[in-house]
């Protein structure tokens, strides 16, 4: 019931991957955070933002599945098959909610979920018995050249939970500043520019990616892979 940071996008983009490759037609329902959904487009899904309730009356027959990103927020969808990912949290009580705490709803309000799966980065202990084991890649540039082992980077982050990028990220290199920014930041094309100006190479996460309108060969890119 994380707030954000659970996984739940590049799970939704494995997911509709691996039905699409048994050929189910499928679409993605999210909101238009102007990364989520560009990120998903940009992977070749077709997309629907705005009222999940709303688009899976109006989708409803035209689509094998419809997979909502997120959505627990409308229990109207009653008949849908619910996911939940989990790295460990479980909100108990009313200190476990934001603004106090890292979550958003109370684990015993959600009976409808039919599935609970347990995650973990690969570098983690508790990877050996996780369902799902995210893997994050080599940073390439757009060129598709692969950023050198123990290079000195700046980092940035625009999600929810950066924690993990930057972990991630100190295995491999060296990080002389990470940079933090709000969820869904706009701001991602005006700081990545500014921050170039040291020289060094910027990682970035696969969805921050998608706000950049500018090729550098000094950005590179760190994909999340389940």
């Amino acid at each position: 019931m994380l707030a954000g940071g659970a996984g739940k996008t590049p799970y939704v983009a494995f997911l509709a991957k691996e039905l699409k490759t048994r050929g189910f037609n499928i679409a993605i329902l999210c909101k238009n955070t102007g990364d989520e959904n560009l990120w998903f487009e940009k992977n070749g899904f077709e997309v629907f933002t705005g009222n999940r309730f709303e688009l899976c009356k109006k989708l409803d027959g035209k689509y094998d599945v419809l997979i909502s990103d997120d959505g627990l927020e409308d229990r109207r969808l009653s008949h849908a098959f619910w996911v939940c990912l989990t790295w460990g949290e479980r909100a108990k009580n009313l200190l476990d909610i934001i603004p106090c705490g890292n979550c958003r709803s109370l684990w015993k309000d959600h009976p409808e979920i039919a599935c609970v799966k347990k995650c973990a980065m690969e570098w983690e202990e508790n990877a050996k018995i996780a369902d799902l084991v995210f893997r994050m890649e080599r940073p390439k540039n757009y060129c598709g050249e692969i950023l050198p082992e123990n290079s000195e980077i700046i980092a940035l982050a625009g999600i929810a939970r950066p924690h993990r990028f930057f972990d991630g990220l100190q295995k491999k290199y060296s990080i002389a500043k990470k940079i933090k920014c709000k969820d869904h930041s706009k701001n991602i094309q005006k700081i990545a520019t500014q921050v170039l100006k040291r020289g060094l190479p910027v990682v970035i996460t696969e969805k921050d990616s998608v706000k950049l309108n500018l090729q550098n060969k000094n950005i590179f890119v760190a994909e999340l892979k389940i």
